[in-house]
């Protein structure tokens, strides 16, 4: 298990105060896309981490189902490919493939890139 798994498998059992605890007291998750355009656009901190969070958990909210379908590391960075399914609070289909980038310093993440369709999902993300 890689340190980004670990942190997915942590998220997904309902740990996040142990999925964090793999993170750096700096850490940043960035979600693609434009503020304005797509309501989880941005860059976030741990603590607006929690707040983005608890916001996809409004949208969805028996949680998304990610399936990783690929994994690459080295010794700065792992690569994780995936395919994110749920349903949405209006009971409209989410399905995406996604790809989070991990930056590593030492044995936790010090941040995180999350690349996905972000027309898709903004018609399930709407505030």
């Amino acid at each position: 298990m890689t340190i980004a798994t670990a942190f997915f498998d942590r998220l997904g059992s309902g740990d996040v105060s142990g999925a964090l605890d793999l993170t750096t007291p700096d850490f940043t998750w960035t979600v693609a896309g434009k503020p304005g355009q797509f309501a989880l656009a941005g860059v976030y901190n741990r603590d607006s981490y929690l707040e983005m969070l608890a916001r996809v958990a409004r949208f969805l909210p028996t949680g998304p189902r990610v399936d990783i379908t690929s994994v690459t590391v080295d010794s700065h960075r792992e690569v994780i490919e995936a395919h994110v399914t749920a349903v949405s609070a209006s009971g409209a289909q989410y399905d995406n493939a996604l790809v989070y980038v991990f930056d590593l310093q030492g044995d936790k993440i010090k941040a995180a890139r999350e690349y996905l369709d972000t027309i898709h999902a903004s018609e399930i993300f709407v505030e």
